[in-house]
């Protein structure tokens, strides 16, 4: 297995698995083209086994039986069942041990399936936020139920040769089990931990950015906003977010964007105007840019 799953290393010598070299190096796979993976794991189909590996995308392990340790991000974790344990696509993972009967299920998506979730910045700020500090989360018997069926759903209608409306079919669920998964964790935030300055700054901007995004796409503007200067504000966000403040203004905009061709029913040059471009033109050129599409596809595929 280790053989298999080799890709061109980085300069950190961490090999990077891509959602499709995931979709051929498993046993039992479900896929959804090369964005969305859900497949079982075991002891012996590990492939973070022998060697550290990063994965070109984002993934959720269900832990289902037996035990595990993993090293993530150079800090070991103890997986057993009810524990869901996340993976962004800055994480080097390495599994230390893991038990005969260690198994569990993985569901991995790439950057651009989950740009495609209609999901606020209000929700999934708390989450990035929470497993960005801790990737693992303990669930009770019955939400891994309901997390897993969710999942299951999924592979079930990959495999159902239904085609015309699959993808918004899935992604459906995936969002389903992304609030459900917000619900869940909701509760580790009961106490949260006292913030550092610039954790206060990154939570100020992104409430910010929630309300301003259709209009602001300035660095400046926010760091105005919250007093500070725009060099001192952009290492800030970059310190907790690992993202430059510009870019989590370009992926708000995207968004917006992206909801507003899809479901307002507003034409292209109505919605470059709401969201503060000049032209249509422009807005063309700046969606293209950050999706690989023009909005005139986006709007109609």
């Amino acid at each position: 297995m280790a053989a298999d799953i080799h890709t061109s290393a980085g300069a950190a010598g961490i090999d990077k698995i891509s959602i499709q070299r995931i979709k051929r190096m498993l046993n039992d796979v479900s896929y959804l083209s090369d964005d969305l993976v859900f497949t079982s794991l075991t002891a012996q189909s590990n492939p973070t086994e022998h060697a550290s590996k990063s994965i070109d995308g984002f993934a959720a392990i269900i832990m289902m039986t037996g035990e595990a340790t993993l090293q993530i991000n150079l800090r070991s974790y103890t997986i057993r069942p009810n524990t869901i344990v996340f993976f962004s696509p800055d994480s080097i993972i390495r599994t230390e041990r893991a038990s005969a009967n260690a198994a569990g299920y993985m569901l991995a998506y790439s950057k651009s399936f989950i740009n495609d979730i209609q999901v606020g910045l209000s929700t999934a700020l708390p989450i990035y936020m929470q497993f960005r500090k801790s990737p693992v989360l303990k669930v009770t018997q019955e939400e891994v139920t309901e997390v897993l069926q969710l999942f299951q759903l999924m592979k079930r209608l990959m495999h159902s040769g239904k085609e015309r409306y699959l993808h918004e079919m899935v992604r459906t669920l995936f969002t389903t089990a992304f609030y459900l998964i917000a619900e869940i964790s909701g509760r580790e935030q009961a106490a949260p931990a006292k913030q550092g300055r610039c954790e206060v700054i990154f939570e100020r901007f992104m409430k910010l950015l929630e309300e301003h995004c259709r209009s602001e796409r300035n660095v400046g503007f926010y760091a105005d906003r919250l007093g500070l200067t725009s060099k001192y504000f952009s290492a800030a966000v970059k310190e907790v977010s690992g993202k430059t403040a510009a870019r989590w203004i370009d992926e708000a905009v995207i968004l917006e964007a992206k909801t507003l061709l899809r479901y307002s029913g507003l034409s292209i040059q109505e919605i470059a105007a709401r969201l503060n471009f000049s032209t249509q033109s422009f807005f063309g050129k700046y969606f293209k840019q950050h999706t690989g599409e023009s909005p005139s596809r986006y709007k109609h595929k």
